[in-house]
């Protein structure tokens, strides 16, 4: 009976040792699993970045060009908005010339009526 209850303790500890050496070997086994799987994310992941790094450099070049073409073309318009602003002044004064002429022609026309139609012997009406 002893001797049973003895190799019966002897084998349930046996039987414990052997399943911690079994798990630390499985342990080993996944932490090198996980270690693999770590470095291939890791390398994916700085792939992945060295590709929005790049997208991002470009968008940024992309973003420069057009903010000079957006310079370049204000500028332009603000420039023909200049000479249309002149042209448009130009414009007035000659309009403003003739009409001042067109006035002064029938000041000249009115005084020159009104004089023939009270002076002496004229119409007077």
């Amino acid at each position: 009976q002893d001797k049973l209850a003895k190799e019966q303790r002897s084998s349930a500890l046996n039987l414990r040792k052997l399943e911690v050496q079994w798990r630390a070997a499985l342990r080993e086994v996944k932490d090198k699993l996980l270690r693999q799987d770590i470095e291939i994310l890791s390398q994916t992941f700085a792939r992945v970045m060295d590709c929005k790094d790049s997208v991002i450099e470009s968008l940024v070049t992309d973003l420069e060009e057009a903010e000079e073409q957006h310079a370049r073309a204000l500028s332009s318009h603000l420039h023909n908005v200049d000479r249309l602003l002149q042209l448009q002044r130009c414009r007035l004064a000659c309009l403003q010339e003739g009409y001042d002429a067109q006035l002064e022609a029938l000041e000249v026309e009115f005084e020159s009526e009104r004089y023939r139609s009270w002076k002496p012997g004229g119409v007077e009406g």
